[in-house]
């Protein structure tokens, strides 16, 4: 069994306290990567222990239902969050987690981090795929917050 793992960290160009309530949103992941990224996004709440069901578009590589379990959140600063269950992504036991860091009013130095286990995918594509997505995600929410000042 062969662990991988992401890992994307930058400076980001919005406050902490935005991109943390973006975070703790569990249930709009949706805005920040919309379709066709992700198609439709199903959650109750954005509580610890929280699943969300997400459907990924059908021009993505890997298709499908993906659930996620929000883990943890602390502190206005860390958030881990997995996927559970069967998913149409090729990899079993993913974690996430990300730290924030307030570098001024309006930057923070994001981190987000994975691990899983290959499940079917050639080395490296899952990897690159993740990095891919954490930075779409932050450069969607500094496109959205500078739309919002």
């Amino acid at each position: 069994m062969h662990v991988s793992s992401a890992k994307l960290q930058r400076i980001v160009d919005v406050p902490k306290d935005y991109f943390w309530k973006r975070l703790v949103a569990f249930k709009d992941v949706g805005s920040l990567l919309p379709p066709p990224i992700i198609d439709k996004v199903e959650c109750d709440s954005n509580d610890i222990g929280s699943l969300r069901q997400l459907t990924l578009g059908e021009k993505q590589r890997f298709p499908g239902k993906v659930i996620e379990r929000l883990e943890s959140k602390y502190k206005d600063s860390f958030f881990v969050y997995s996927i559970v269950d069967e998913s149409c992504l090729p990899v079993r036991n993913y974690i996430a987690t990300v730290s924030l860091d307030a570098i001024s009013n309006n930057q923070t130095d994001i981190c987000l981090s994975s691990n899983w286990v290959d499940h079917g995918a050639e080395q490296g594509e899952m990897k690159l795929m993740f990095e891919s997505l954490y930075e779409l995600m932050f450069s969607n929410a500094e496109k959205q917050y500078q739309k919002e000042v």
